[in-house]
């Protein structure tokens, strides 16, 4: 990891702002609200069931693979943040991911969803509040991504690392 210390800065501040985006995807039952999550993994199990072996269909459809399905998606996404998008975006960490978080909002919103027939951005089964908290989900993931990622930058300079 020493070739590519903001990579491993920017896997450092990812795991936390997947975190905080899965906290605020399975915090919306507790509000009522009914919003999209795990849109790619439904994808991709669509069409892979078919051919999966039958004793690992409990094992992708388990919890725990779900959150480690969520997980990797998001690192990937983390991974195209640091080496892609923020050495090109405009502004300070926090807009820098405020605007990334936009990808991972239209990708789900313009692309999975409606291949799963559920509309753009969930339309045919979400309310316009479940729209807006994915939304929002996807936000929190990008500005503390993008936050967190100039800081422990900055903090790396600083110590003259």
């Amino acid at each position: 990891m020493k070739k590519h210390p903001c990579l491993y800065l920017g896997l450092l501040a990812g795991v936390v702002a997947i975190t905080a985006n899965t906290l605020v995807l399975k915090a919306a039952p507790l509000m009522a609200v009914n919003a999209e999550s795990g849109g790619l993994l439904k994808l991709v199990l669509l069409h892979t069931t078919p051919v999966l072996p039958a004793g690992l269909l409990p094992v992708v459809k388990a919890e725990g693979f779900k959150l480690l399905f969520h997980y990797l998606t998001g690192l990937g996404m983390v991974g195209l943040y640091v080496l892609v998008f923020e050495p090109r975006l405009p502004g300070n960490g926090w807009v820098k991911g405020g605007l990334f978080s936009l990808l991972p909002w239209v990708l789900n919103g313009f692309v999975v969803l409606p291949l799963l027939g559920q509309g753009l951005a969930g339309g045919h089964v979400l309310t316009a509040g479940g729209m807006a908290y994915f939304f929002v989900a996807n936000a929190v993931f990008g500005l503390v991504l993008g936050g967190l990622y100039v800081y422990l930058r900055q903090q790396q300079e600083a110590a003259g690392v």
